[in-house]
């Protein structure tokens, strides 16, 4: 049952130019990074430092608390944008299909959709970087945790945007609630409350541990988990709940 819903959303995204996304989004992260570091170059390294690090702190920055929440607030709202058209729901639920498999088969191809995002952002940041003269050895598995440390971030936003997305009927409600909530994100970091902060999360996981404001990595990833888990159950709970007529 899960198999049929990945396929058909799978589908979706073929006739779909979200693959603009997917380039834009990373590709100007990066050159946002890049061109930050360079500039202020002197302000960031210090003897001993590894160029390819101190800059990989500007792509968390820019990228995490900014970029990829509002393109996880696109992607879960593109997701369901189908449904909320001529009654796709009352459509989708009249098939023999229940109802946790469609949220769970719309949170997986999210979860993908933000893979591809960060394959590419990886990808980005590594040929920008030669172009830009970028010296030091390459820290391959260093950046390739942080890949997979922030999509394991993004969890928690995805579940919520896919729980504001099923519910909102426009496109736009989904993007301004991912809007509005970013924009504080990054006076939120340094706070206690940015480790249970959704918009907050990536970029400190993506973030060194000498350039991230987390004291206790137990509980930031406690705290993750956690929130994940309580907004999962919330999510397949009120949709299996969720009259539409």
């Amino acid at each position: 049952m899960l198999k049929n819903t990945l396929y058909v959303e799978r589908l979706k995204l073929k006739r779909s130019k979200l693959w603009l996304l997917y380039i834009i989004g990373p590709l100007l992260g990066v050159l946002l990074a890049y061109t930050n570091f360079l500039k202020n170059y002197d302000l960031f390294m210090q003897p001993g430092d590894n160029e390819w690090i101190e800059a990989w702190t500007q792509a968390a920055l820019f990228m995490g608390p900014f970029i990829l929440p509002i393109l996880v607030g696109i992607y879960a709202a593109f997701i369901c944008r189908e449904e909320h058209v001529g009654g796709g729901w009352k459509q989708l639920f009249t098939l023999p299909i229940k109802h946790s498999a469609v949220f769970l088969g719309k949170f997986l191809i999210v979860i993908g959709m933000v893979t591809v995002t960060m394959f590419l952002l990886f990808i980005f940041f590594v040929v920008i970087g030669y172009v830009k003269g970028i010296e030091g050895s390459f820290p391959t598995f260093m950046l390739l945790g942080f890949m997979v440390k922030g999509i394991l971030a993004c969890l928690p936003l995805i579940v919520l945007q896919l729980i504001i997305s099923i519910r909102a009927k426009t496109f736009g409600v989904p993007l301004a609630v991912s809007i509005v909530f970013t924009l504080p994100a990054i006076i939120v970091a340094s706070t206690p409350l940015g480790q249970i902060y959704p918009w907050t999360q990536p970029m400190l996981a993506m973030s060194p541990e000498d350039e991230s404001p987390i004291q206790s990595y137990a509980l930031f990833y406690t705290l993750l988990i956690g929130s994940f888990i309580v907004l999962m159950w919330y999510g397949l709970r009120s949709l299996s709940k969720w009259d539409i007529s």
